[in-house]
């Protein structure tokens, strides 16, 4: 519901893009019992607090589909994984986990930020159709950096 009202007149613009795409990512891992903080840092968007430890997000939001991929002709998605006036590739002095969110799909496929290789990351339009991508992605970046994830904590 929240990303429907946001996205009511979000044409083209790529900031208010962004802004919608941090907001879906709060929404979805507070829903999943994660508390976050935005945050407006170089490098990161998202604070998630997990046993104490501040683990930082980079959101890249896509509202389209690139229907016309030179892989497969598979429909994808294209996120600018770079950050700054420079565009320099994402690395672990930025952030810990990058967040790719499908503004249209609203569903988020989480990476750590050791698996983005260039300035941009594309993505098959169908990663982002399985319901539990969000969590799953989430907990599998969480056991990557040897951190518990909500439930093992239970």
């Amino acid at each position: 519901m929240l990303v429907l009202v946001l996205e009511n007149g979000l044409g083209n613009n790529n900031k208010q893009l962004g802004r919608v795409g941090e907001l879906m990512v709060c929404f979805e891992l507070e829903k999943l019992g994660y508390h976050t903080s935005l945050v407006e840092a170089e490098g990161y968007d998202i604070i998630v607090n997990i046993l104490n430890k501040p683990i930082r997000l980079q959101v890249k939001s896509s509202g389209t589909i690139d229907k016309t991929s030179a892989k497969g002709k598979k429909p994808r998605y294209n996120f600018s994984t770079c950050v700054g006036k420079a565009k320099r590739k994402l690395t672990k002095e930025d952030t810990d986990i990058v967040a790719l969110a499908s503004t249209d799909k609203k569903a988020i496929l989480f990476r750590p930020v050791e698996e983005i290789t260039g300035s941009t990351t594309k993505v098959a339009e169908s990663n982002f159709k399985d319901n539990a991508i969000t969590r799953l992605s989430f907990e599998r970046c969480l056991g990557y950096m040897a951190l518990p994830s909500k439930e093992d904590r239970l």
